[in-house]
């Protein structure tokens, strides 16, 4: 084991999530045909990280590249991060597949910084088309992603705050732990 992942295997699991003591309770926004509750065995990066494949985004802040997100209790070294759009207009991340992946893979949500009574609308379109869509608080649950990509150019990513009031943060509201490209 080199000695860099020995250090990061010893401070953070090497990739891995470790779960947090504070629960956090379900509640329905929205429909998704590809979204279930994440599980710690569902959310294990396997491919490429999706910031790694970052092309552009509109909006300021983390959008679209790697930080540390805690999402339902659960803390992702290496998640992708989203910027929400708080003033009407979303927030978009645009990623370059160049068709060499088949899935997206991670656990989308809401970090505990999240405004209480914030609604937040994400999309995921592949190439365009919509894949993806739901309306999350910070109370909800992480969507497990599992989003097909077979033969795709772009990915891209948008967030709208729909509900409630935006707060100054140093961080985005939104992540997509261990987004991972295969």
């Amino acid at each position: 084991m080199p000695i860099a992942c020995a250090l990061a295997l010893a401070v953070a699991g090497c990739g891995s999530q470790s779960s947090a003591s504070d629960g956090v309770h379900r509640t329905e926004h929205g429909s998704s045909a590809v979204a279930a509750p994440a599980s710690a065995e569902r959310a294990t990066p396997t491919g490429t990280p999706l910031y790694a494949r970052l092309s552009s985004a509109n909006a300021g802040g983390d959008t679209g590249r790697a930080l540390t997100a805690v999402l339902g209790g659960a803390t992702y070294p290496g998640a992708t991060g989203i910027w929400v759009g708080c003033e009407g207009t979303a927030s978009t991340a645009i990623y370059r597949l160049a068709g060499e992946f088949s899935t997206l893979t991670g656990a989308l949500g809401l970090q505990p910084h999240t405004p209480e009574e914030l609604q937040v609308r994400i999309e995921i379109l592949v190439d365009g088309q919509s894949r993806f869509a739901q309306t999350l608080d910070r109370d909800d649950q992480p969507a497990a992603l599992a989003i097909p990509l077979a033969g795709a150019a772009s990915l891209t990513v948008s967030a709208l705050a729909t509900d409630g009031r935006c707060t100054p943060a140093g961080t985005p509201y939104g992540a997509i732990g261990a987004a991972s490209l295969t």
